[in-house]
Protein backbone atom coordinates (compact mmCIF):
# COMPACT_ATOMS: atom_id res chain seq x y z
CA UNK A 1 0.00 0.00 0.00
CA UNK A 2 2.89 2.35 0.78
CA UNK A 3 4.45 1.85 -2.66
CA UNK A 4 1.09 2.42 -4.36
CA UNK A 5 0.52 5.60 -2.36
CA UNK A 6 3.97 6.91 -3.28
CA UNK A 7 3.40 6.10 -6.95
CA UNK A 8 0.03 7.88 -6.88
CA UNK A 9 1.63 10.90 -5.24
CA UNK A 10 4.30 11.03 -7.97
CA UNK A 11 1.61 10.89 -10.66
CA UNK A 12 -0.33 13.67 -8.97
CA UNK A 13 2.76 15.88 -8.76
CA UNK A 14 3.61 15.14 -12.39
CA UNK A 15 0.09 16.08 -13.46
CA UNK A 16 0.26 19.25 -11.37
CA UNK A 17 3.42 20.48 -13.12
CA UNK A 18 2.60 19.22 -16.62
CA UNK A 19 -1.03 20.40 -16.77
CA UNK A 20 -0.16 24.13 -17.08
CA UNK A 21 2.13 23.36 -20.02
CA UNK A 22 -0.66 21.48 -21.82
CA UNK A 23 -3.08 24.31 -21.03
CA UNK A 24 -0.64 26.85 -22.41
CA UNK A 25 -0.17 24.84 -25.62
CA UNK A 26 -3.93 24.53 -25.98
CA UNK A 27 -4.31 28.28 -25.59
CA UNK A 28 -1.79 28.76 -28.39
CA UNK A 29 -3.82 26.76 -30.91
CA UNK A 30 -4.10 28.78 -34.15
CA UNK A 31 -7.58 30.19 -34.82
CA UNK A 32 -9.90 28.67 -37.42
CA UNK A 33 -12.19 30.12 -40.07
CA UNK A 34 -15.26 28.83 -38.22
CA UNK A 35 -14.37 30.69 -35.02
CA UNK A 36 -13.78 33.85 -37.06
CA UNK A 37 -17.19 33.62 -38.74
CA UNK A 38 -18.88 32.91 -35.41
CA UNK A 39 -17.22 35.95 -33.82
CA UNK A 40 -18.22 38.14 -36.77
CA UNK A 41 -21.84 36.98 -36.52
CA UNK A 42 -21.91 37.83 -32.81
CA UNK A 43 -20.50 41.29 -33.54
CA UNK A 44 -23.18 41.95 -36.16
CA UNK A 45 -25.95 40.82 -33.83
CA UNK A 46 -24.63 43.02 -31.01
CA UNK A 47 -24.39 46.09 -33.25
CA UNK A 48 -27.03 48.62 -32.08
CA UNK A 49 -27.40 49.87 -35.68
CA UNK A 50 -28.52 46.42 -36.90
CA UNK A 51 -32.28 45.73 -36.75
CA UNK A 52 -32.18 42.35 -38.50
CA UNK A 53 -29.56 39.69 -39.01
CA UNK A 54 -30.84 36.18 -39.64
CA UNK A 55 -29.44 33.20 -41.51
CA UNK A 56 -31.29 32.04 -44.59
CA UNK A 57 -31.43 28.57 -46.09
CA UNK A 58 -28.68 29.57 -48.47
CA UNK A 59 -25.23 29.04 -47.04
CA UNK A 60 -23.47 32.29 -46.16
CA UNK A 61 -26.51 34.47 -46.89
CA UNK A 62 -28.38 36.51 -44.25
CA UNK A 63 -31.45 38.74 -44.09
CA UNK A 64 -29.96 42.05 -43.07
CA UNK A 65 -31.23 45.49 -42.07
CA UNK A 66 -29.23 48.40 -40.65
CA UNK A 67 -29.59 52.13 -40.10
CA UNK A 68 -25.85 52.76 -40.23
CA UNK A 69 -26.68 53.30 -43.88
CA UNK A 70 -30.16 52.77 -45.28
CA UNK A 71 -30.22 49.13 -46.36
CA UNK A 72 -32.63 46.23 -46.06
CA UNK A 73 -31.99 43.06 -48.01
CA UNK A 74 -29.57 40.19 -48.36
CA UNK A 75 -26.07 40.16 -46.91
CA UNK A 76 -23.72 37.61 -48.46
CA UNK A 77 -20.53 36.37 -46.82
CA UNK A 78 -18.03 36.25 -49.67
CA UNK A 79 -14.91 35.26 -47.83
CA UNK A 80 -13.47 34.66 -44.36
CA UNK A 81 -9.68 34.49 -44.19
CA UNK A 82 -7.42 33.70 -41.25
CA UNK A 83 -3.80 34.66 -41.82
CA UNK A 84 -0.66 35.25 -39.81
CA UNK A 85 0.08 38.95 -39.65
CA UNK A 86 3.28 40.16 -41.26
CA UNK A 87 3.75 42.75 -38.53
CA UNK A 88 7.41 42.50 -37.52
CA UNK A 89 6.56 44.14 -34.21
CA UNK A 90 4.57 41.18 -32.85
CA UNK A 91 4.76 37.41 -32.65
CA UNK A 92 1.87 34.97 -33.06
CA UNK A 93 -0.44 37.70 -34.31
CA UNK A 94 -3.31 36.40 -36.46
CA UNK A 95 -5.63 38.51 -38.53
CA UNK A 96 -9.17 37.70 -39.55
CA UNK A 97 -10.64 39.29 -42.66
CA UNK A 98 -14.36 39.19 -43.46
CA UNK A 99 -15.50 40.19 -46.95
CA UNK A 100 -19.21 40.66 -47.64
CA UNK A 101 -21.54 41.85 -50.36
CA UNK A 102 -24.93 43.58 -50.34
CA UNK A 103 -26.49 42.05 -53.46
CA UNK A 104 -29.69 44.11 -53.17
CA UNK A 105 -27.80 47.41 -53.31
CA UNK A 106 -27.26 49.15 -56.67
CA UNK A 107 -24.39 51.25 -57.95
CA UNK A 108 -26.08 54.46 -56.82
CA UNK A 109 -26.17 53.15 -53.25
CA UNK A 110 -22.40 52.52 -53.14
CA UNK A 111 -21.67 55.97 -54.59
CA UNK A 112 -24.07 57.73 -52.26
CA UNK A 113 -23.02 55.92 -49.07
CA UNK A 114 -19.40 55.22 -49.96
CA UNK A 115 -17.98 56.60 -46.70
CA UNK A 116 -20.36 54.89 -44.28
CA UNK A 117 -20.20 51.63 -46.23
CA UNK A 118 -16.39 51.83 -46.30
CA UNK A 119 -16.22 52.41 -42.55
CA UNK A 120 -18.58 49.49 -41.96
CA UNK A 121 -16.54 47.08 -44.07
CA UNK A 122 -13.32 48.31 -42.49
CA UNK A 123 -14.69 47.25 -39.11
CA UNK A 124 -14.75 43.66 -40.38
CA UNK A 125 -11.03 43.29 -39.72
CA UNK A 126 -10.26 41.33 -36.56
CA UNK A 127 -7.34 40.01 -34.54
CA UNK A 128 -6.80 36.89 -32.47
CA UNK A 129 -5.36 36.80 -28.96
CA UNK A 130 -3.31 33.58 -28.71
CA UNK A 131 -3.03 33.70 -24.91
CA UNK A 132 -6.75 34.15 -24.24
CA UNK A 133 -7.90 32.19 -27.28
CA UNK A 134 -10.38 34.85 -28.41
CA UNK A 135 -10.99 37.10 -31.39
CA UNK A 136 -11.25 40.84 -30.88
CA UNK A 137 -12.02 43.88 -33.01
CA UNK A 138 -9.43 46.40 -34.12
CA UNK A 139 -11.16 48.98 -31.92
CA UNK A 140 -10.18 46.89 -28.86
CA UNK A 141 -6.51 46.67 -29.82
CA UNK A 142 -5.22 48.59 -26.78
CA UNK A 143 -6.99 46.16 -24.44
CA UNK A 144 -5.39 43.02 -25.87
CA UNK A 145 -2.02 44.33 -27.10
CA UNK A 146 -0.15 43.53 -23.84
CA UNK A 147 -0.88 39.81 -24.40
CA UNK A 148 1.37 39.59 -27.43
CA UNK A 149 4.86 38.17 -26.97
CA UNK A 150 7.02 40.70 -28.76
CA UNK A 151 6.90 44.44 -29.27
CA UNK A 152 8.98 46.47 -31.67
CA UNK A 153 11.01 49.37 -30.43
CA UNK A 154 10.90 52.54 -32.46
CA UNK A 155 13.80 52.81 -34.86
CA UNK A 156 14.45 56.32 -33.57
CA UNK A 157 14.53 55.25 -29.90
CA UNK A 158 17.72 53.39 -29.07
CA UNK A 159 16.83 53.18 -25.39
CA UNK A 160 13.71 51.13 -26.13
CA UNK A 161 15.67 48.87 -28.45
CA UNK A 162 18.25 48.34 -25.73
CA UNK A 163 15.50 47.55 -23.24
CA UNK A 164 14.04 44.90 -25.54
CA UNK A 165 17.51 43.42 -26.05
CA UNK A 166 18.16 43.24 -22.31
CA UNK A 167 14.73 41.75 -21.68
CA UNK A 168 15.24 39.01 -24.27
CA UNK A 169 18.70 38.33 -22.87
CA UNK A 170 17.40 37.96 -19.32
CA UNK A 171 14.71 35.55 -20.53
CA UNK A 172 17.25 33.37 -22.34
CA UNK A 173 19.63 30.69 -21.08
CA UNK A 174 22.53 32.76 -22.39
CA UNK A 175 22.00 35.23 -19.55
CA UNK A 176 22.47 32.55 -16.92
CA UNK A 177 25.52 31.20 -18.74
CA UNK A 178 27.04 34.68 -18.76
CA UNK A 179 26.34 35.14 -15.06
CA UNK A 180 27.88 31.75 -14.33
CA UNK A 181 30.94 32.61 -16.43
CA UNK A 182 31.36 35.93 -14.58
CA UNK A 183 31.14 34.19 -11.20
CA UNK A 184 33.70 31.57 -12.23
CA UNK A 185 35.99 34.29 -13.60
CA UNK A 186 35.74 36.29 -10.38
CA UNK A 187 36.53 33.20 -8.31
CA UNK A 188 39.56 32.45 -10.50
CA UNK A 189 40.88 36.00 -10.05
CA UNK A 190 40.42 35.79 -6.29
CA UNK A 191 42.14 32.39 -6.21
CA UNK A 192 45.11 33.75 -8.17
CA UNK A 193 45.44 36.69 -5.79
CA UNK A 194 45.23 34.38 -2.80
CA UNK A 195 47.86 32.03 -4.26
CA UNK A 196 50.14 34.97 -5.03
CA UNK A 197 49.77 36.22 -1.46
CA UNK A 198 50.57 32.74 -0.10
CA UNK A 199 53.68 32.39 -2.28
CA UNK A 200 54.85 35.86 -1.25
CA UNK A 201 54.48 34.97 2.43
CA UNK A 202 56.31 31.69 1.88
CA UNK A 203 59.18 33.50 0.17
CA UNK A 204 59.42 35.87 3.14
CA UNK A 205 59.47 32.95 5.58
CA UNK A 206 62.19 31.18 3.59
CA UNK A 207 64.24 34.37 3.44
CA UNK A 208 63.98 34.78 7.20
CA UNK A 209 64.90 31.14 7.72
CA UNK A 210 67.96 31.48 5.51
CA UNK A 211 68.95 34.64 7.38
CA UNK A 212 68.56 32.81 10.71
CA UNK A 213 70.65 29.90 9.49
CA UNK A 214 73.37 32.27 8.32
CA UNK A 215 73.42 34.01 11.70
CA UNK A 216 73.60 30.65 13.46
CA UNK A 217 76.46 29.60 11.22
CA UNK A 218 78.39 32.81 12.02
CA UNK A 219 77.76 32.31 15.73
CA UNK A 220 79.03 28.74 15.51
CA UNK A 221 82.22 29.93 13.77
CA UNK A 222 82.82 32.45 16.54
CA UNK A 223 82.32 29.80 19.19
CA UNK A 224 84.78 27.47 17.45
CA UNK A 225 87.34 30.25 17.18
CA UNK A 226 86.79 31.18 20.83
CA UNK A 227 87.27 27.55 21.89
CA UNK A 228 90.46 27.27 19.86
CA UNK A 229 91.91 30.36 21.53
CA UNK A 230 91.06 29.00 24.98
CA UNK A 231 92.81 25.74 24.17
CA UNK A 232 95.93 27.62 23.06
CA UNK A 233 95.94 29.67 26.27
CA UNK A 234 95.61 26.53 28.40
CA UNK A 235 98.41 24.83 26.52
CA UNK A 236 100.69 27.84 27.03
CA UNK A 237 99.92 27.95 30.77
CA UNK A 238 100.82 24.28 31.18
CA UNK A 239 104.27 24.87 29.81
Amino acid sequence: MTRLSGFALCLALLAFFVAPAFAEDAAKTPPSRDTLVSFWEQRIKADPHVQQFEKTKEDGVYDFKTDFFPYKGKLKLLNAVVTVSDEEYYQNLYRGIIEVDLPDANDTFFKKYARSYGAWTQANNFYYDMKKGVWFAAADWDTYAPDFDKYAASASSSSKAEGCWVSSLVNSNLFFLLVFALIVGALMVLARKQNKRVWTNQEKVMTEQQRGLKMAEESLKHQIEHTRLLQEILTALKK
